[in-house]
């Protein structure tokens, strides 16, 4: 069933249009760049046989399908997002890889009906930053999940912990400037990186038994400085930054960062560090 809501209106137009199509345009890479992230989540998200696993913003199925790994047999994996592009990478990848354990249904998790106590788990990598109100889309979570059910959450922790922004942003932000929508609050990359904004959220959705785990991962960002530097001009805020550069300075601005970037490659490639919080709660 779809959700047709006007709820995340916005969000909802983004994730079907420029910004869907853009990720399945390379949702392989930016698959691979964040397994270190994914592993981390279903680490602490502490999956078995058996259990049904609701993954919330699930995009193009990479956490559903590996969540599906861990759960068989006798589990299952509902994937719920809002961008129908990006579901339809992931019903090509469930079906390549064989999975009938596996729902992929697009939908809000602010509003779309899900069934009451139908899961065990909830887990979201990343998928968890772009409500237009939190505390609804987690309080939906929490009435789908048992009592008892855990949620897990990887969340990005702020800017500053994440060298992968900021050493290639030091040299892009010669050129360009930091828009003010880049780090501001409401949905957004950092909307839930403060862990008292989270924990209000999390409580007001009725969740008790909150921990986060402050992890640093190393994400695997290119093959060479080039190949790094052409994944980090396409995410948000990479992109967000190179727009506020003059466009006959662009290409000074990429050679500033590919050059900053070869100083952090290796025979194997360009990897940084990552700062993420690792978010556990509670349904009572």
């Amino acid at each position: 069933m779809t959700d047709t809501t006007d709820a995340n209106a916005e969000q909802r137009a983004a994730w079907n249009g420029e910004s869907g199509q853009r990720w399945v345009a390379d949702a392989d890479r930016r698959d691979r760049v964040l397994v270190p992230v994914a592993d981390a989540l279903l680490a602490a998200a502490g999956l078995r046989p058996g259990d049904r696993v609701l993954d919330v913003g699930c995009g193009c199925g990479a956490t559903t399908l590996s969540a599906a790994d861990r759960v068989a047999p006798g589990g299952g994996v509902t994937g719920l997002d809002l961008s129908g592009p990006m579901l339809e990478v992931a019903r090509c990848r469930a079906a390549d890889q064989g999975h009938d354990d596996v729902e992929l249904i697009q939908g809000d998790a602010q509003t779309h009906s899900l069934p009451a106590g139908g899961f065990s788990v909830a887990i979201s990598r990343f998928g968890n930053m772009f409500f237009d109100d939190p505390v609804a889309a987690f309080a939906n979570v929490a009435r789908a999940l048992a009592a008892g059910g855990r949620l897990c959450l990887a969340t990005w922790r702020p800017l500053e912990a994440n060298d992968w922004l900021t050493v290639p942003g030091a040299a892009l932000l010669e050129y360009g400037t930091m828009p003010e929508t880049a780090t501001a609050g409401g949905p957004g990359m950092f909307s839930l990186s403060e862990p008292d904004a989270v924990t209000t959220i999390l409580r007001g959705a009725g969740y008790t038994d909150l921990h986060f785990d402050p992890v640093t991962v190393t994400l695997p960002l290119g093959g060479d400085a080039a190949d790094a530097t052409d994944y980090l001009a396409g995410t948000g805020l990479g992109r967000a930054v190179l727009e506020t550069v003059p466009d006959d300075e662009r290409p000074a601005a990429l050679d500033a960062v590919r050059a900053v970037l070869d100083d952090h490659a290796d025979a194997t490639g360009v990897h940084l560090g990552a700062g993420v919080w690792i978010v556990t709660a509670r349904r009572p």
